[in-house]
């Protein structure tokens, strides 16, 4: 996308909806506990979003830069949608969430086509990857129906694409996946040879656009001769048309199927990995395709006790019930009607974890306080089979053991997958 278009995209609107409001909630916007979390985030006092400082640098962002956005939210004079949070500025313009990320991201798309005319590849190809990172926090957290959203996913995954183009040491490819009569788009890593590779299948959480990822693939799988299929969630990114249901891996099923088609992969070394409601769907879908899946990795899987109990289910924070409304194409956020409605999510209520062994291997990766993991699940997911194993993350600093538990299910995945 030409930066003449992204300008005429990204000038100041006034008429857009924001984003809070997109999805009536009939509860509070102010948790009497605040939720912290290494992988969803930290929930804030005067803050709609979730705060994922740490992720966000993991993605590659600087943490300087990143305060210096969220301080130009904070500072602004401009309308709240809610005047008790900073991120809800309305209209398109300054204080803006998404205007404001936005323009951060345009600053090193421009520098990236500059890099590009000097012939500067590598330096070219990180500012395209950065101006990616940025356009998709201005994203977040992706609502459907969300005109801002919409404009830097657009962006995001436009610089994506243009980042590979500079790359030297890694291809990607587009794999267009028919499903319900349309086609869902994935993007697979590959490294830059002419192997036919392995592959592990992956999904982040309902936050999470599959552009937000890479680090799996550049710091652990790519080194490992590993490809990378993403696959956004139902009603997220290339996803954002698909509803999300009790049968929470459809989508992931016919991505797999649709393996057999691509000839860059070894159909027969197919591994998944999922986070948070990726890893409640990539848990499924080994359950429902034992026979075409080596093994599984999944990190904080919303599996079961977070469906299994309302007082668990109650504790998550605002935005993150507005997201499970938006994937379930849903209206509203009300804590106790959206509850009734994600029970059947429940991989133990489905029958599944923890009544049926597979010979699968599962690896669970987790803390052991997580509201949306706790460690039950994490242990019902490891007597899934007898292959299968847990590691919970209880030693500080919690964020470093997360990279630590990535970087050992590199491993795991790579034995399972050369054997």
């Amino acid at each position: 996308m030409s930066e003449n278009l992204s300008e005429v995209l990204f000038s100041e609107k006034f008429n857009v909806q924001e984003t809070s409001t997109l999805i009536a909630n009939s509860g509070s916007k102010k948790n009497k506990k605040l939720y912290n979390s290494t992988m969803d985030g930290e929930e804030k006092v005067g803050w709609y979003r979730l705060l994922k400082l740490l992720q966000w640098a993991w993605q590659g962002l600087d943490i300087i830069d990143c305060y210096e956005v969220l301080a130009k939210i904070s500072a602004s004079t401009n309308k709240r949608s809610d005047p008790d949070l900073l991120d809800t500025v309305v209209g398109f313009r300054s204080g803006n969430w998404s205007y404001e990320w936005s323009k951060k991201a345009m600053k090193f798309q421009k520098q990236a086509n500059e890099l590009v005319q000097y012939g500067q590849k590598e330096q070219a190809k990180n500012a395209y990857y950065l101006a990616s990172q940025y356009y998709s926090v201005a994203s977040y957290p992706h609502l459907k129906g969300d005109e801002s959203s919409i404009q830097a996913q657009t962006l995001a995954f436009s610089n994506y694409r243009k980042a590979f183009e500079q790359d030297e040491n890694a291809l990607l490819k587009e794999i267009d996946v028919p499903f319900k009569g349309k086609t869902v788009r994935c993007y697979l890593h590959l490294p830059h040879d002419e192997t036919i590779h392995p592959v592990v299948i992956v999904s982040g959480g309902i936050d999470t656009l599959q552009c937000d990822l890479l680090p799996l693939f550049e710091k652990q799988l790519k080194p490992a001769g590993i490809a990378m299929l993403t696959v956004d969630m139902p009603g997220v990114g290339f996803s954002n048309h698909i509803k999300l249901e009790q049968d929470t891996s459809n989508l992931h099923q016919a991505v797999l199927h649709h393996m057999d088609n691509v000839p860059w992969v070894d159909q027969s070394r197919v591994a998944l990995m999922g986070m948070r409601m990726g890893g409640n769907a990539l848990n499924r879908l080994a359950y429902v395709e034992p026979k075409r899946v080596r093994s599984v990795v999944s990190v904080g899987a919303a599996v079961g006790s977070v469906f299994d109990s309302f007082d668990n289910f109650s504790k998550l924070p605002p935005m993150t019930l507005d997201c499970l409304a938006s994937r379930m194409q849903m209206s509203h956020s009300d804590v106790a009607s959206l509850y009734q409605l994600c029970v059947p999510f429940s991989l133990i209520k489905q029958g599944l974890l923890g009544r049926k062994r597979i010979n699968t291997p599962m690896l669970s990766i987790g803390h052991s306080q997580d509201i949306m993991c706790n460690e039950q699940d994490l242990k019902l997911i490891a007597r899934a089979s007898y292959g299968s194993e847990s590691k919970i993350i209880d030693k500080p600093p919690i964020f470093d053991s997360y990279l630590r538990s990535l970087e050992y299910s590199a491993q795991w995945l790579t034995k399972h997958l050369q054997e």
